[in-house]
């Protein structure tokens, strides 16, 4: 008897949490276990002090998510369709609004939801293979994860319309000056490209790192005047902090020796 895998896999490398959604004869769509399950490991990594950056991918080489079932969603009436849609975009709040990094490893396909599901990420570490694209368009319906907005904020107003509104999929290299992927290499090289660069990302201080993030998100949805007071106040939040004093202590003294 074969056990049956679970659709989501957790490892922690050093300070790195990498989830992988584990359907890959689904092209990792999402089922309503899986989502729950990448809801309850967002929590924990949320919550967990050893962990500092958190990486997302899909298992198997060809797919990072396809996005949501299509059979699933086709069942749907009005109001449940809203409903899940409320819940996909909380689901992908926590991913972009998480205080700690957040990185998608795109192998494969990051078509619908599971495009949505990277934007949501901080940043994008991409295969040469993967393909980016919003494929609503061609069932008559639209993103509702937070596409739409996420597109606009990570590409601008522009290229977010040519994606959605063609729903056209988009190899890596026709897309990367859009401006929403970080890096770019060969699949064989993406694991140890994104841990290398999740790795940039640790040895600071959490609560730095949440403040910066905060204030950074607030940019794209305040005008300028709210968003300098919202830096500002974020800023001495920090300092007034042991590690802030610390870290200022550190350098002075270095330069004493």
């Amino acid at each position: 008897m074969t056990l049956e895998q679970p659709v989501l896999l957790t490892e922690q490398i050093g300070p790195v949490c990498l989830l992988t959604l584990n359907r890959p004869q689904k092209l990792n769509s999402f089922s309503t276990e899986l989502l729950q399950a990448l809801n309850d490991a967002l929590a924990r990594a949320a919550g967990d002090d050893a962990i500092q950056v958190i990486v997302l991918t899909g298992a198997g080489d060809k797919a990072f998510a396809s996005g949501n079932d299509v059979s699933r969603l086709a069942r749907l009436d009005g109001m449940q369709a809203y409903r899940d849609m409320v819940d996909g975009q909380r689901l992908l709040m926590q991913l972009h609004e998480s205080r700690k990094p957040t990185i998608a490893m795109v192998n494969g396909y990051a078509l619908g939801g599971g495009f949505e599901l990277a934007l949501a990420c901080d940043f994008i570490v991409a295969s040469s293979r993967a393909v980016f694209g919003f494929p609503e368009i061609r069932l008559n319906t639209m993103p509702g994860w937070g596409g739409t907005q996420l597109a606009v904020m990570k590409m601008g107003l522009t290229h977010a319309k040519e994606m959605v509104l063609s729903g056209r999929y988009l190899p890596v290299d026709e897309c990367r000056h859009f401006g929403f992927i970080n890096r770019v290499c060969e699949p064989e090289q993406l694991r140890d490209e994104a841990l290398a660069f999740a790795q940039g990302f640790t040895g600071h201080h959490p609560f730095a790192i949440e403040m910066a993030k905060r204030s950074l998100h607030r940019a794209c949805e305040m005008p300028l005047a709210a968003g300098l007071e919202f830096e500002a106040a974020s800023y001495t939040a920090n300092f007034g902090t042991p590690h802030a004093r610390a870290g200022l202590d550190d350098f002075l003294n270095r330069g004493k020796k």
